[in-house]
């Protein structure tokens, strides 16, 4: 992902689905009719998104990445923690997740806070400006360091920390629950408290290595 890092500078924020409330996070019928929105990087194939039922997400990623983003109402502005299942059943090899163009990953699902309290009620509604007012919490399942490590995104300016849930391979065609704290995760990451929750989103990366990816996530509930 030689230029996910630099072009996330591009890429996301979340937008609110009427009556999207605190709980489940919806990816169907449809993904566009859920809210989500798929972007792209010029010169790079994109991932492929889609939507199995009301909660649960595939992607499908051959030597491309792209992200699918969306804002969050302020409903979600206080959460603290957030849980899932996610499952890959073809990957990339391990990464070097701290280097620029070797960071390659299966999946990533993205927390974006902001550092203005007031951007709750306003939401940024791109990438470029969240990132440049906020901060991205990003669990990642891929590269090559030890879980629950925390790597820093490069070239985001310490404005994105990476927490690896599950390295590279991982287990492989198999259901992984996880259970996140995302409040204590970003102090561990960022060494501050969080602003409010404003944005998700989803990526997954192969351009570097010129591998494929198909990774599902499923049963989101930030709470």
């Amino acid at each position: 992902m030689r230029r996910l890092a630099a072009t996330v500078l591009t890429v996301t924020a979340l937008a609110a689905t009427p009556g999207m409330a605190l709980g489940p996070v919806s990816f169907g019928p449809n993904l566009a009719g859920a809210g989500w929105k798929d972007l792209t990087f010029r010169n790079l194939n994109p991932a492929k998104f889609s939507a199995e039922g009301q909660g649960t997400l595939r992607v499908e990623a051959d030597q491309a990445v792209s992200v699918l983003w969306r804002p969050l109402p302020s409903d979600f502005s206080q959460a603290a923690t957030a849980s899932w299942r996610w499952r890959v059943d073809q990957g990339v090899p391990a990464t070097d997740l701290g280097r620029r163009g070797q960071d390659d990953r299966s999946i990533a699902l993205y927390f974006l806070f902001a550092d203005d309290p007031a951007a709750a009620e306003n939401p940024p509604q791109s990438l470029r400006a969240a990132m440049r007012r906020g901060r991205a919490l990003i669990y990642v399942w891929g590269g090559d360091a030890a879980e629950n490590s925390v790597v820093t995104s490069p070239g985001l300016l310490g404005r994105a920390q990476m927490v690896v849930k599950q390295p590279a391979p991982g287990p492989a065609g198999q259901w992984v629950a996880e259970n996140v704290d995302l409040r204590a995760d970003f102090r561990r990451a960022f060494g501050r408290e969080p602003g409010p929750l404003v944005g998700l989103g989803v990526s997954s990366d192969s351009d570097n290595t010129g591998g494929r990816t198909i990774a599902s996530l499923s049963d989101l509930v930030i709470q």
